[in-house]
């Protein structure tokens, strides 16, 4: 015999259709060697050789959803900041630090000027 509240509550997940996942589409640039080597900081932090140099991300909470920053060894370039559904175009400061408020999920990070990206990862 069966149990009609289990029924009730079946028949409630069965209609449930699941949101559609967003999917990183390719960004066509070559992807940032990580730096294979201990980095002193928090464990948060991805290191990426870019260039002849290093870049340094960082995620953090903040009020509106999360805060990426990062810094350049290589100044002048322009860094994007991408996500499926947006991109933020960034130039970093003189020292070259860049930050951008990001919402949770996939993220990747571009430097179109030489070609290169960070790959998808989840924020």
């Amino acid at each position: 015999m069966r149990d009609p509240l289990l029924d009730e509550i079946a028949d409630l997940f069965s209609a449930d259709v699941p949101p559609p996942a967003l999917t990183p589409r390719p960004t066509g640039l070559a992807p940032m060697k990580a730096v294979d080597e201990p980095v002193r900081g928090p464990s948060r932090q991805l290191v990426f050789h870019v260039g002849a140099g290093r870049m340094y991300l960082q995620l953090d909470a903040a009020q509106a959803g999360l805060r990426l920053t990062g810094v350049l060894d290589d100044k002048g370039v322009s860094v994007e900041v991408r996500s499926p559904d947006s991109a933020q175009a960034l130039r970093p400061d003189a020292e070259g630090w860049f930050r951008a408020d990001v919402a949770p999920g996939p993220l990747c990070v571009t430097v179109p000027e030489l070609g290169l990206t960070t790959g998808w990862f989840v924020a």
